[in-house]
C-alpha cells in the first residue's frame, strides 16, 4: 500500500435514496442537525446527487435524476 494511501476502511454498504429535488433535500438535512458531506453536483446526462450524514452519523446518497428521453 503506497504510504500516502487512505487508511483501510472496513466493508459497508453504500445506500442512496431518489429524492424530487438534491437541493432541498441537502438543505433539509443540514437545517435537522445532519452534515452535507458532499454538495449538491451534477452528473451530466445523469441527474444530480449529494452525500449526506444524519444526526447520528449514518452516511448516505440522494439522487435526483434527470427526464427520460424518449
Amino acid at each position: 500500500m503506497p504510504p500516502d494511501a487512505p487508511p483501510a476502511m472496513s466493508p459497508h454498504w453504500g445506500s442512496y435514496v431518489t429524492v424530487d429535488n438534491v437541493d432541498e433535500t441537502a438543505g433539509e438535512c443540514a437545517a435537522l442537525g445532519g452534515r452535507v458531506l458532499l454538495p449538491p453536483t451534477d452528473i451530466p446526462e445523469i441527474g444530480r446527487f449529494a452525500m449526506l450524514q444524519d444526526p447520528q452519523g449514518a452516511l448516505f446518497g440522494v439522487m435526483g435524476y434527470l427526464p427520460a428521453v424518449p
